[in-house]
């Protein structure tokens, strides 16, 4: 069996959980290129697997021929996958797949167009805990509503691209995404969506991701769900999780803590997960592109699409203080 060539392009942050993740599953792949803007950055993951490092995506992928693109950039630099889409690269892409729904559409049509199989990082889908909790609260018509909690200490240097909302969309759309996408994996797509969001907590001029926000959504299955989030919270208050109100049981899943807490009558049954969800994203994915089947991807772009645009489109009830319709 011939080793599947990978294509690293981003070599910083999350990209270390999947170059870890690529030395379990060595046997059946090889990267074979690493490339990242900053050169030292694409230099130093290059050395981990003995390959090319590169400062071009596109050039990485002309030159060495790879299968996949396992793809970890900021928000505002996707794009690119267009051209590379043209090699018939497979893409395996971090959240959020883009900055704007604009050049999310592009890149969409193009995967539709060329069959590429892809795969978006919502690694919470892969959780047992998840597909436990999937099973037991399978139909929205079951759930009542749906509570999420996005609590967190940032610590970020000055000067970040995550800090301003021009590279990362902010909060919701870079990080809050896991909770909104979570949700609509329960409840269904969203027929509305309202949000405040406050810069209130940092007093940083330089920086203008508000810090404090809420969001409601109705869903098209009558669910209605709100998440509070914050990244200006203290390192001994941080908390993450979806509260999901159903039929004779309340269920929270903790994605950070990879746990899920079933609370019935008379009974509170708490489950940890056995499986580390990067690693069973990364493995599902790899199949895929090994068999040409994508029917075991919990979460392919089209998906994600959807995510991205209820989190842009809170953005925008925001700007325009009213319920937006998705």
């Amino acid at each position: 069996m011939n080793p599947i060539g990978i294509v690293l392009i981003g070599c910083g942050g999350i990209m270390n959980v999947h170059a870890k993740s690529l030395m379990t599953l060595r046997d059946g792949v090889r990267v074979v290129a690493c490339a990242d803007i900053v050169k030292e950055r694409a230099e130093e993951f290059a050395n981990r697997f003995g390959c090319a490092a590169y400062t071009d995506p596109v050039e990485a992928v002309s030159e060495t021929h790879p299968d996949v693109a396992i793809i970890a950039v900021p928000p505002n630099a996707h794009g690119f996958e267009e051209e590379i889409i043209e090699h018939g690269v497979h893409l395996l892409i971090e959240k959020p797949v883009a900055i704007n729904l604009e050049v999310a559409s592009r890149i969409l049509r193009k995967i539709e167009k060329a069959g590429v199989i892809n795969s978006v990082g919502y690694m919470w889908r892969y959780l047992d805990v998840v597909q436990i909790a999937k099973k037991e609260i399978s139909n929205p018509a079951d759930i009542g509503m749906i509570y999420g909690q996005y609590v967190w200490a940032a610590n970020f240097p000055p000067g970040h691209w995550w800090l301003r909302k021009s590279q990362s969309g902010g909060q919701i759309v870079e990080q809050v995404t896991h909770m909104v996408d979570l949700i609509r994996y329960f409840a269904g797509e969203a027929s509305s969506v309202y949000a405040r969001l406050e810069k209130r907590l940092s007093k940083d001029e330089a920086i203008d991701v508000e810090d404090s926000s809420v969001i409601t959504i109705r869903h098209k299955s009558g669910v209605t769900s709100t998440i509070v989030a914050t990244w200006k919270s203290t390192n001994t208050m941080q908390d993450t999780f979806i509260r999901i109100f159903a039929r004779d049981l309340v269920a929270d899943i903790v994605g950070h803590q990879r746990k899920a807490t079933f609370y019935r009558t008379n009974k509170v049954e708490e489950l940890r997960s056995a499986v580390d969800p990067y690693l069973e994203e990364l493995r599902t994915f790899v199949e895929a592109v090994r068999t040409g089947d994508q029917s075991r991807i919990l979460s392919p772009y089209s998906d994600a699409y959807k995510t991205l645009e209820l989190t842009i489109k809170a953005n925008e009830s925001h700007k325009l203080a009213r319920i937006i319709e998705v």
